[in-house]
């Protein structure tokens, strides 16, 4: 049975949201790199554990706010998941909760990640210089320029289909492999870009081996704390934006210069990687940007994962694994 007074952690990070009418409350745990969102009453519960505050006292306020009792149990097991989670104050000094240090590597032979460094101080250099990068002008012009590129691409798509026999050869693999790796470097460079000029923060870019494949990751769990929806929707689909974008530019360097030259055989990797992996990318049915972009725009409770005894999670729990964004070089982004 849970002590009878106890207290939730001060370090916790909280986040107040709203949407279609209904409040939540997302928490972040520094040590842990874990988030958790908790609906209204969920939240108001958790706040009322100071340390001092008796069960019973947390009773009668859960009463006095929303005029329905609480029973002693449900509010027992409340409190016992919190304490599993690590939410709450630990009364042996030795089981404080420290700030967990990740290794570079982690996972499995079939998922294994590994970190190459902690992009944040970069990303903060690079949001003060490339602020014009989510101005309305510059939107509205590149977004302008791939409404030309499509045109373009639908006009030529007959000449495109013929060049592309030149594009995939043997003798010329590495040099489209090395174009890919460039792309999907500013795929990732964008999503961890946009959640730092919103002010969140990106500690965690690398490499990950996804069923023998190799891929980028770049983790901008932080853009589960931001409030307006707005900018969560930025995050998610700045990398298939960006890479849109390169697309379009790819498709302009097509048109104008000459077949076989080396700026046309680079134009044509572009196109040919970039399309597949935007469509691929956006799919909502996999874990990769189109599934989190769904699952901010409907907040279905598929794209959710219900905790017992109403202690929900978000869907994605632990910064560490299902909250990173990550590219695979020819393919997508896996869960």
């Amino acid at each position: 049975m849970p002590q009878e007074s106890q207290k939730l952690r001060e370090e916790l990070v909280v986040s107040r949201q709203s949407s279609a009418g209904t409040t939540s409350f997302v928490l972040k745990d520094p040590a842990s790199g874990r988030f958790f969102r908790f609906r209204e009453l969920e939240y108001f519960i958790a706040e009322q554990l100071d340390g001092a505050a008796s069960l019973d006292l947390v009773q009668r306020r859960v009463q006095e706010r929303f005029g329905n009792p609480l029973s002693r149990e449900n509010l027992e097991q409340f409190l016992k998941r919190l304490g599993a989670l690590g939410l709450l104050e630990s009364h042996d000094p030795e089981a404080r909760h420290a700030p967990r240090r990740r290794g570079r590597f982690a996972g499995s032979l079939l998922y294994l990640q590994l970190k190459a460094f902690d992009p944040d101080r970069l990303f903060g250099s690079l949001a003060g210089r490339m602020r014009f990068l989510f101005s309305p002008a510059f939107l509205v012009s590149s977004g302008a320029l791939i409404l030309l590129a499509a045109f373009i691409a639908a006009a030529n798509g007959p000449a495109i289909a013929r060049d592309f026999s030149r594009v995939f050869q043997l003798h010329t693999l590495v040099f489209a492999w090395l174009t890919v790796f460039v792309v999907i470097t500013v795929h990732e460079f964008s999503h961890g870009l946009t959640c730092k000029h919103f002010g969140g923060s990106v500690h965690d870019l690398g490499f990950l081996l996804l069923y023998l494949q190799p891929a980028f990751y770049c983790n901008v769990s932080d853009a589960w704390l931001f409030p307006e929806r707005s900018k969560r929707l930025g995050v998610t689909l700045a990398g298939a934006y960006s890479e849109l974008l390169v697309w379009a530019l790819a498709i302009l360097v097509w048109r104008v210069t000459d077949p076989g030259t080396a700026l046309s055989y680079i134009a044509l990797v572009v196109v040919a990687t970039s399309g597949i992996r935007t469509l691929f990318n956006l799919n909502p049915l996999i874990k990769l940007d189109g599934y989190y972009l769904l699952s901010d725009v409907e907040r279905c409770r598929s794209n959710s994962q219900p905790e017992k005894k109403g202690l929900r999670l978000p869907a994605r729990p632990d910064s560490a694994a299902a909250g990173s964004r990550r590219s695979r070089i020819f393919g997508g982004d896996p869960p």
